[in-house]
């Protein structure tokens, strides 16, 4: 211990101003020098109030005595003090005084042939740091609770303060594992690009600068390509870093920040004390006021602090030392403590001299100057600012948690059994969810808030988990008490309460059963389809070969088709309810649309199994499955297969209709010729031997075979209308009028008849055919002309939709274009009656004698509208006259 170089000054009373218990304890040895027992050559006041009671110590006690109730612990002492003397090296000892119920620190080391104790009581110390315990066992129940990672960044700097990268302070345990699991690495003390090298790309470094440099919090989506996941972030300023709250929206997982432990303890305090000593002497001017003060006695720890020896410092005026007493107002208080008598104490910042540091200084009266004992405090002032923080932290965190958290603290009756809880602790997001102020929860129970939820069981889950201590998680629909909303809970004990964290998925849950309706629909939908429809999902063999399909969805035309409900075909195999269609040719077709991924439609002929049906298929791929549907045209194919088989009749008949038109044809106009040349012989040759009745019944003989050969001939010529097929050639009918006019010419001169011919127009079909329409037209109205009338007759023809023509058309012709061809004339006319009845072969409105003709003219023209897939009307009035109509397809349909 340094010499104070002062007559003045007495030594004991510069340690009994000391706030600390100082013992100096003499080694007593005998003859052979060995030490057998220590003894108290000093104790300040401060040990005799630490020692009251049972090990009180005074100047001249021995440590080892006779009193058999100190017996142990002052053997354990001797020994330590033995140690100490014969090694010189200095212990420390921390422990805790149950006389005086607090912790203290003892520092002993070699003091000539003696051992000088020095004991300092660090209570406040350990309080702060139990408070400091409690409050980060708090926060990391808290961190590890939540369902979401946490991590707290701080900001690492270069020489000219730019962001560099940032340190990872704290992470909870559901980040850690989470690095680890993906990285192979300790996140804590790693930084942001050793974790992720490409933050910057990403603009996740980025955002961290921004939300430390403006103080704004940010909230945002954002995608980490190293692991190929999508995160929730919410980013918020703390200190000279940021707290980062991240939800895996690609898995839906939630992890905790996790409290790094705080920095190390206090060091070791220099020298034999903890605490600087200095004894000022007053310095006063004429008048006797106090300017400053002078060093008279300075410690080791005080010589340290001032980084002057003892011998440099004694005699130099505290204001030329140290300056900053002035302005930190220390010099103030020294001179009260001169001037009054008092004893003074405070903390400050010293934040001068070249200092910058805490300070605890006690100063009390010593002559006319005093004595300083004073302890560099910053590191609990550090401490305390960690508190705070961590405080602000664990308030960050509630405050911007996705999750509500709640604390409940259990409510108990007279017999001690819990009958509420009591809302101690409660986050912004559990008031805004459940529509009940913060000010309101706090402190209020369940019970008289939400009585139904807690009736539904609520209240037996938290009371369980207080009691068992196991960790319980659940999904709860709360449906009472004015809320409506589905949460996923967390519970856990904490101490005497229990903490619970609701993370709210009202949204997820209504998609959920929004997506059940729509599927049942669906369902619904599908099962009253009379078209089969089923979804393939591909099953493949250890080479990865699709060798089947299973049924995923299945609807009942389906399922009707093997006799069961589609809940009975769903999840088989295709191959266990319809075996042949791996053989048949149709499983090749599904693989080649899942392989491929075209759409294929085919008609399909599936004869097996009990089944023979004609189907017509769509397959498509829709991501790793094959949705196919189909309809069951198996009547229609039935009545095609009869259809196709009556047209071969058909067929057959017309060719042996046309072949005997050939032989009527060929056959009977040999005969008739013969007849008509041997009338002719009778006529020229024996006219005068049958006499003028003879003549007159061959003259009849021969009109009748004239007659004959006429109907042979129009026989014919409808045969082949009949039996022509279809053509595809352009034809204009405007030439086609004009060359038929120009071959009745003669008639229409001898008739003096009129024709108007308007612009006709082109179509498709059969020259000769059409020639042939024209023809017998223009030569009916020509033969049926009125004899007191010229005859007059116009052609002229219109575009017209098949819905518009007056026509009665299909369907099919409804919005089909046509051409309306009008044929009139100012004839004769007919009885509307029969309008139906002139189209018929062999059919005559008229007798022979007084029109030629076979009957078979008009129904010529409309064998040939109907092979040219037109129409045909016929309207007239006795006298008036006739109109044909025609509709022809147009060329541009």
């Amino acid at each position: 211990m340094p010499t104070i170089n002062s007559v003045d000054l007495q030594f004991s009373e510069i340690l009994d101003a000391l706030p600390n218990s100082v013992i100096w304890l003499r080694a007593i040895r005998n003859d052979s020098g060995q030490v057998v027992n220590f003894r108290v050559d000093y104790a300040n006041k401060k040990a005799e109030e630490y020692s009251a009671g049972k090990y009180q110590v005074a100047i001249g006690t021995l440590l080892l005595n006779d009193r058999q109730d100190q017996a142990l612990i002052a053997q354990t002492i001797f020994t330590s003090l033995s140690t100490i003397v014969e090694t010189g090296k200095p212990t420390e000892e921390v422990y805790f005084n149950t006389i005086l119920n607090g912790w203290y620190l003892t520092d002993r080391s070699k003091l000539g042939d003696g051992v000088l104790s020095v004991t300092r009581d660090i209570s406040p110390l350990k309080e702060a740091e139990q408070d400091k315990n409690k409050q980060t066992e708090l926060l990391q129940t808290i961190l590890d609770t939540a369902l979401n990672n946490i991590f707290v960044y701080e900001a690492i700097r270069d020489e000219v303060g730019q962001v560099q990268d940032f340190r990872v302070r704290l992470a909870n345990a559901v980040a850690r594992q989470d690095v680890m699991n993906r990285y192979g690495k300790e996140v804590l003390d790693n930084s942001l690009l050793d974790l992720r090298p490409h933050s910057r790309e990403t603009g996740q470094f980025n955002l961290f600068s921004q939300v430390i440099e403006t103080g704004q919090p940010l909230f945002a989506q954002h995608y980490y390509p190293d692991v190929k996941e999508w995160y929730d972030t919410s980013i918020t300023k703390l200190g000279d870093g940021c707290v980062v709250t991240g939800i895996n929206i690609t898995q839906q997982k939630e992890d905790v920040l996790q409290y790094k432990q705080l920095s190390d303890l206090l060091n070791s305090v220099l020298d034999n004390s903890t605490n600087g000593i200095i004894a000022y002497e007053a310095v006063r001017d004429e008048s006797g006021q106090i300017v400053d003060f002078k060093f008279i006695a300075v410690n080791k720890a005080a010589s340290l602090l001032a980084r002057k020896t003892a011998d440099e410092l004694i005699g130099q005026s505290m204001l030329d030392v140290f300056p900053g007493n002035l302005q930190s107002g220390m010099m103030n208080m020294y001179v009260h403590t001169v001037e009054s008598g008092e004893r003074t104490s405070m903390e400050v910042h010293y934040n001068y001299d070249g200092l910058d540091m805490w300070i605890h200084a006690s100063a009390l009266k010593l002559n006319d100057g005093f004595v300083v004992t004073f302890s560099d405090i910053s590191e609990e002032k550090q401490i305390q600012r960690q508190i705070r923080q961590s405080a602000d932290l664990l308030q960050t965190v509630i405050n911007n948690s996705p999750a509500a958290l709640v604390l409940y603290e259990p409510i108990r009756d007279e017999n001690n059994v819990i009958i509420d809880f009591r809302y101690k602790l409660a986050n912004p997001i559990a008031a805004t969810a459940t529509g009940r102020p913060l000010d309101y929860m706090q402190g209020n129970t369940l019970f008289t808030m939400f009585p139904g939820s807690a009736q539904k069981g609520f209240f037996d889950h938290l009371k369980q988990v207080w009691e068992t201590a196991e960790t319980k998680q659940y999904e709860h629909h709360f449906c009472d008490d004015g809320v409506d909303l589905w949460a996923a809970i967390t519970m856990v004990k904490q101490e005497d309460d229990v903490l619970t964290v609701f993370q709210y998925i009202t949204d997820i849950k209504r998609a959920q059963q929004e997506l059940e309706r729509s599927r049942a629909e669906l369902q619904t939908v599908i099962d009253t389809s009379q078209t089969g429809i089923f979804l393939f999902n591909p099953v493949r063999d250890k080479s990865g070969e699709v060798v089947d399909f299973r049924f995923q969805t299945a609807n009942r035309q389906l399922a009707s088709y093997v006799g069961q409900e589609p809940k009975a075909v769903i999840g088989a195999l295709g191959s266990t309810w319809f075996p042949d269609y791996k053989d048949n040719g149709m499983f090749d077709l599904y693989k080649k649309a899942y392989q491929t991924g075209e759409t294929q439609r085919f008609d399909f002929h599936y004869d097996g199994g009990g089944i023979d049906a004609w189907l017509d298929i769509l397959v498509t791929r829709m991501g790793d499955e094959v949705l196919v549907t189909f309809g069951d045209y198996t009547p229609l194919k039935q009545l095609q297969q009869q259809l196709e088989a009556s047209v071969v009749e058909l067929q057959r008949s017309n060719r042996n209709l046309e072949q005997f038109a050939y032989v009527a044809s060929h056959d009977l106009q040999e005969p008739l010729r013969k007849i008509q040349a041997f009338g002719d012989i009778l006529q020229t040759q024996y006219a005068p031997i049958v006499g003028e009745a003879g003549a007159d019944m061959i003259q009849r003989m021969q009109s009748a075979a004239a007659r004959m050969q006429v109907l042979i001939k129009d026989v014919l010529t409808y045969s082949r209308v009949s039996n022509r097929g279809e053509v595809h050639v352009p034809v204009d009918l405007s030439t086609v009028a004009r060359e038929v006019i120009n071959d009745l010419e003669t008639v229409i001169d001898d008739k003096k008849a009129l024709l108007t011919v308007g612009s006709l127009p082109t179509i498709m079909g059969d020259a000769l055919q059409l020639r042939q329409l024209v023809q017998n037209l223009i030569s009916n109205s020509l033969k049926f002309a009125k004899p007191d009338r010229l005859p007059e007759i116009t052609i002229m023809s219109e575009k017209v939709r098949g819905r518009e023509s007056g026509f009665v058309v299909s369907p099919a012709d409804s919005n089909r274009l046509f051409y309306l061809v009008t044929i009139t004339d100012n004839g004769i006319g007919f009885d509307p009656q029969y309008a139906e009845r002139i189209f018929q072969v062999f059919q005559r409105l008229h007798g022979r004698s007084e029109y030629q003709g076979t009957g078979i003219g008009l129904a010529i023209v409309q064998k040939v509208v109907e092979n040219h897939y037109g129409y045909i009307t016929a309207t007239g009035q006795p006298g008036e006259g006739a109109t044909f109509r025609l509709l022809l397809p147009s060329p541009s349909n």
